[in-house]
């Protein structure tokens, strides 16, 4: 073989090989990245789930109790028959406003988190997914004609309750939405006519919640047992509303009809 053809073989191998560690180096410099990329996304996923839970945990968690203490006091313990039957005129108010307040802050806080959701990616949120099933079980017992009870309210009229319930949160660390308390709650049904007939209806059926008993509260009865599932997925570890502490309305736990 000639020098020069030696040279050429010589030089082209030489390119060769080195093409081929590039290569090499440049996979696994690729592999490595999609792999920091991937650690970076599950991380992020965490972080945001960890951010929802933060910012809804707490607020979710105590107005789904104050609602299934309510209806099981209501209900099992006779609340409402010893207020709303025996009670003085504040009594009976209280009994009866508050009644419904607690379903419209629970609903007002469904809002929020509805809201906020248009701009999550529920699939990268798999963490939580069991807190979003919770919450449409309620939003499905209170609009099923399947079950029979008080307090039906269609998905639509669920929603505009919520909405009713919003206000501003002007503290200096504020600027998003909460939901108003129970004294702004009874001053607008007080003085605002076009708000508080979108109640009229809830407040005329707590008496209804209180005739009825078991066996006509069905509904309530289920959205009790649902509201201390979504409390067991809530409650920090140590927290005093430990499921193991709630009482569960006595009712089949079948499952629910389809809408």
């Amino acid at each position: 073989m000639q020098p020069e053809v030696a040279v050429a073989v010589l030089s082209a191998g030489v390119a060769l090989a080195c093409a081929l560690v590039s290569a090499i180096a440049s996979h696994r410099t690729t592999v490595a990245s999609y792999e920091l990329q991937q650690q970076a996304d599950r991380q992020a996923k965490r972080d945001l789930a960890e951010e929802l839970f933060r910012r809804y945990r707490e607020p979710l968690l105590w107005s789904a109790q104050s609602l299934q203490s309510r209806l099981y006091n209501g209900i099992s313990l006779g609340f409402l028959s010893r207020y709303l039957c025996s009670g003085d005129a504040e009594e009976q108010r209280y009994a009866r406003d508050n009644t419904v307040f607690v379903l419209a802050e629970y609903l007002g806080w469904l809002e929020i988190i509805r809201r906020d959701q248009r701009f999550w990616d529920r699939k990268k949120l798999e963490t939580v997914e069991p807190l979003f099933d919770a919450i449409g079980r309620s939003a499905h017992i209170l609009a099923s004609d399947s079950v029979t009870g008080p307090f039906r309210l269609f998905r639509g009229q669920q929603r505009a309750l919520g909405e009713l319930m919003l206000v501003r949160d002007e503290s200096p660390q504020g600027g998003g939405l909460e939901v108003m308390g129970y004294a702004a709650f009874c001053g607008k049904l007080d003085n605002d006519p076009q708000f508080a007939k979108w109640f009229d209806r809830l407040r005329a059926e707590v008496d209804t919640v209180e005739s009825a008993g078991h066996d006509g509260n069905t509904r309530l009865i289920k959205l009790q047992d649902n509201l201390l599932d979504l409390i067991k997925l809530l409650s920090p570890e140590g927290s005093p509303l430990a499921v193991t502490e709630q009482k569960r309305l006595p009712a089949m736990r079948g499952p629910l009809p389809e809408l």
